[in-house]
């Protein structure tokens, strides 16, 4: 199921980062399965492995993936993250909060000082 989920990633032009397996766990609690397994029966499961995909990709993609996951009978739950970066903290409505912006100004403002005096010197 992987493989067919990472492929469909990279034909709608994702890319995937890592597989992880985490191995089989204990849930936290009793899970209900939406279809009883067809080779043994039980409908409440104690216990599942846990796997995480990173993959960037568009919103078209994403809900490709997620209906390749609700129609596999094999998984239980599935969630999708959106993961963040220190890009995404930028904000550029309010400057004078944006410790990035106020550094770049500082920065600016070192150099046209520095400008400045070599241009009294000369």
């Amino acid at each position: 199921m992987m493989k067919q989920i990472s492929h469909k990633i990279v034909e709608n032009g994702g890319i995937v980062r890592s597989i992880q397996n985490h191995g089989i766990r204990q849930f936290p609690h009793r899970v209900q399965a939406k279809n009883p397994d067809y080779i043994t029966g039980q409908r409440y499961f104690e216990k599942g492995r846990y796997i995480s995909i990173y993959y960037d990709s568009n919103p078209t993609t994403r809900a490709q993936v997620e209906r390749v996951l609700a129609f596999d009978d094999q998984v239980l739950r599935n969630t999708h993250l959106r993961a963040r970066s220190k890009l995404d903290w930028i904000s550029t409505q309010r400057m004078d909060k944006n410790p990035y912006v106020q550094q770049v100004l500082k920065m600016d403002q070192e150099k046209m000082a520095q400008q400045e005096a070599s241009k009294l010197e000369s």
